[in-house]
């Protein structure tokens, strides 16, 4: 079974649109949380028929504004702090045998590059684009399909949640979204990650097997970051569309990592 690539539109959202897709999304994470980690349905999912499968897991893409290069990961934390209430992400990764703070993530190099260079000339940061990624994974697994649908699922709210973090870091920084609205959405968010999250605890030996705990252990990072997005208190609209940013880039990266290890592994 391969996965079907979603892609967000780009039109600018009303605030009656904004309310009605919450309203939409409550109702769905209420209804498919009612039965999460019930005994019987944990039952009934070892005891489903179980059938084979291959998943897709789709090459991760993406294009990283660098703002700095340090040779330690104590001065890049410095740098980064600066830049958050300018709307950037400040996320410190290793990269290519350095320590760099990363200022934003586009699914183009084009839009990375140009962002890149209108810092350097308007601004003079020494920013430049870097792509980050993994290749595509294919896996056949052999379970119940409610099991192979739980895993599917999350890699989906995964890479979905990536796209709508940095669409609405962007809606921010434009006054399209006003902070209070977002941090509403960050909660409800949260919720479907965590579903997310229990769903694929239920799955019996989820624990042991290197796929589904990473999957649950983003799924359950990813809800913490939307947790804390929804507590952000008073930020404006610029420190909050950075800190925006930064969840959106912390989530791709662990993704990335997760993605690559498991091809590494050999899928186990």
């Amino acid at each position: 079974m391969s996965m079907t690539r979603v892609r967000v539109r780009r039109d600018r959202p009303t605030a009656l649109a904004w309310a009605v897709a919450l309203c939409v999304t409550m109702l769905v994470v209420y209804v498919l949380t009612l039965n999460a980690g019930r005994p019987d349905v944990v039952e009934s999912m070892a005891s489903a028929p179980r059938v084979t499968r291959q998943l897709e897991f789709e090459a991760l893409e993406g294009w990283c504004v660098r703002l700095a290069r340090c040779e330690t990961d104590e001065e890049a934390r410095l740098r980064a702090a600066a830049t958050v209430g300018r709307g950037a992400a400040g996320y410190v990764a290793p990269l290519e045998g350095e320590w760099a703070v990363l200022g934003a993530l586009y699914e183009s190099e084009r839009d990375a590059r140009r962002v890149a260079e209108r810092l350097a000339s308007q601004e003079g940061i020494e920013a430049d684009a870097v792509p980050l990624g993994a290749d595509s994974l294919k896996l056949r697994i052999t379970a119940p399909q409610s099991q192979i649908d739980a895993i599917a699922g999350a890699d989906a709210l995964l890479r979905e949640q990536t796209r709508q973090l940095g669409q609405m870091a962007l809606q921010l920084d434009r006054g399209e979204l006003r902070p209070e609205a977002a941090r509403t959405l960050f909660s409800v968010a949260a919720a479907e990650a965590e579903r997310t999250a229990a769903a694929l605890s239920a799955i019996p030996g989820a624990g042991e097997n290197g796929l589904c705990a990473g999957l649950i252990e983003r799924a359950e990072a990813l809800a913490g970051l939307l947790d804390a997005l929804s507590a952000a208190g008073a930020e404006g609209g610029a420190t909050l569309s950075g800190m925006v940013r930064c969840a959106q880039m912390e989530n791709f990266v662990k993704q990335v990592e997760l993605q690559q290890g498991v091809k590494a592994g050999g899928g186990r």
